[in-house]
């Protein structure tokens, strides 16, 4: 019924906003970086009435840049038919492919690659196609202020404000309200709040392209957002492992890794920001040899944090050019990762009964999630302490999960002491797993004891494990730049017998 309503109304907002002709639409191209995933589009593009699939990366159009970069008339050929086909097809449903940040994102390729599409375009063409983008417009602009705040994505933000200054509807009140959005999904620290590395990412390239159509509409503020977008680029800059990739943390991939690291780098006066004084999100601290990553995020029931993962008080290391404990990772291909990628085994953090630290639903924010996430840190000359707990396991299991990591800044080592604590059943006997995720092309040896694990790294590193109890070796898997490949993980596995359980666990460079 409410949807009902609201095409009601939108059909009457369109129809108030016929008068409006003789837009313009050339030159308005302010792509910075380009995030298309080409080898995924590739998979579909020439498929015969593509634009009819249900992938959702078809209705984004950014089929529109992989045409535009084959070029001719092939490319022409298949933008113009996708676009009319798709158009005719869907303009009058309702929800998808209407939904989340989808007409925004069409709106954005169909903007940007005008003057390509309309390239040797019969006059009925250009008109068909400025229908197309009028109508994005007007559902782009109705939709916007219906939206929760944390429902608005960062292509919402920008093809809203493209589009007032299209149809001079922006005024410093709109703008305002925009300001307000950007800054509230943004941490204390300049993070954005889907602590996903990858999205903050994007976020920023698209404060720079706000920034870039403000100026070319000559509007006064155009520098409105420059403070935000050096905070966040000089966070950014932190959030780099020693081999140049992402942590792979809440959908992370490093598909665009090194386009991000190459226009990072352009702004060689990024001053480097720390994690102190701050209780949530993904900690870090890194040195010439190593770099540090520990998930201590706040799950909320914000939309915005709808892709986070279970991996609470998950970790990620690094050192001396090369990763060695990871997360699962992520996939962008059919633009959609696999839920079992955002389980907490598929994170270097402690499970309990094999049971998710979050509840996971998909494409939403987590049912039930840790209401309590604690953060501390301690720091001297010689020592960079985090320790970090959650109650995710509280209500089902009465237990307490707590981890502390003593990183030691002049040697190329780090010491691990995971808790957990219960507060009644401790007759339950729970077991519990504590997964380290390691990196592809890594061999590994034990030693007599078996709680020693000798690891050799592709660039013939080598690093010690060492626990006190024995360790076992499991398969595991690593999903990035939307390829799988087998990985192992070291786990430490027991059961819970008292009051308190805590496990050490060290991994030093020798």
């Amino acid at each position: 019924m409410i949807l009902i309503i609201r095409k009601i109304i939108f059909i009457y907002i369109i129809y108030r906003f016929k008068t409006h002709k003789n837009l313009s639409f050339v030159n308005l191209n302010f792509r910075k970086i380009d995030f298309t995933n080409y080898k995924q589009i590739k998979l579909f593009i020439f498929k015969e009435n593509f634009y009819a699939l249900k992938n959702r990366n078809v209705h984004t159009f950014d089929f529109l840049n992989f045409s535009n970069s084959l070029g001719g008339k092939i490319g022409l050929n298949l933008s113009r038919k996708a676009i009319f086909g798709w158009f005719k097809e869907n303009r009058n449903r309702l929800g998808f492919p209407w939904s989340e940040d989808l007409p925004a994102r069409r709106l954005i390729n169909l903007i940007y690659n005008y003057e390509y599409i309309n390239s040797s375009s019969k006059l009925a063409d250009k008109k068909k196609l400025d229908k197309v983008i009028f109508f994005h417009i007007q559902r782009v602009l109705f939709e916007f202020n219906s939206k929760q705040i944390s429902e608005v994505s960062s292509y919402d933000i920008l093809a809203n404000l493209l589009s007032s200054l299209i149809v001079n509807k922006l005024n410093n009140r709109k703008l305002d309200y925009i300001k307000f959005i950007v800054n509230y999904q943004i941490d204390k620290i300049g993070m954005h709040k889907s602590y996903n590395v990858l999205e903050h990412s994007k976020f920023i390239n698209n404060l720079n392209e706000l920034k870039n159509i403000l100026l070319f509409f000559d509007f006064k503020e155009s520098n409105i957002f420059d403070e935000l977008i050096l905070k966040m680029t000089s966070i950014l800059n932190q959030y780099f492992h020693n081999d140049g990739s992402l942590p792979l943390f809440n959908g992370s991939n490093n598909i665009y890794s090194k386009i991000i690291y190459k226009s990072l780098n352009k702004d060689t006066y990024l001053v480097k920001r720390n994690f102190s004084y701050i209780n949530n999100g993904i900690a870090f601290y890194g040195d010439r040899n190593k770099k540090i990553f520990f998930d201590v995020v706040q799950p909320n029931k914000d939309m915005i944090s709808s892709n986070l993962s279970a991996g609470t008080l998950s970790i990620e290391l690094s050192g001396y050019g090369e990763k060695i404990f990871t997360n699962c990772g992520a996939s962008e291909n059919f633009g959609k990762n696999p839920e079992y990628l955002r389980y907490s085994a598929a994170h270097s953090t402690i499970v309990l009964q094999n049971t998710n630290i979050s509840e996971i639903k998909e494409r939403n924010p987590h049912i039930k999630f840790p209401q309590s996430v604690v953060f501390r840190r301690e720091t001297n000359n010689e020592k960079e302490v985090f320790e970090g707990s959650h109650n995710g396991y509280m209500r089902k299991f009465n237990k307490i999960i707590k981890r502390k990591l003593i990183v030691f800044k002049n040697l190329s080592k780090l010491e691990g002491e995971d808790t957990l604590i219960s507060f009644k059943n401790v007759e339950d006997r729970l077991i519990y797993h504590i997964r380290f995720h390691l990196a592809d092309d890594m061999t590994y040896n034990f030693t007599n004891s078996k709680k020693n694990i000798i690891l050799k790294t592709k660039l013939n590193n080598i690093w010690l494990f060492k626990s006190d109890t024995e360790l076992i070796i499991e398969d595991s898997i690593l999903v990035d730049n939307n390829f799988t490949k087998p990985i192992k993980q070291i786990v430490i596995k027991g059961i819970i017998k008292d009051d308190k359980t805590i496990k050490r666990w060290s991994l030093e460079k020798i």
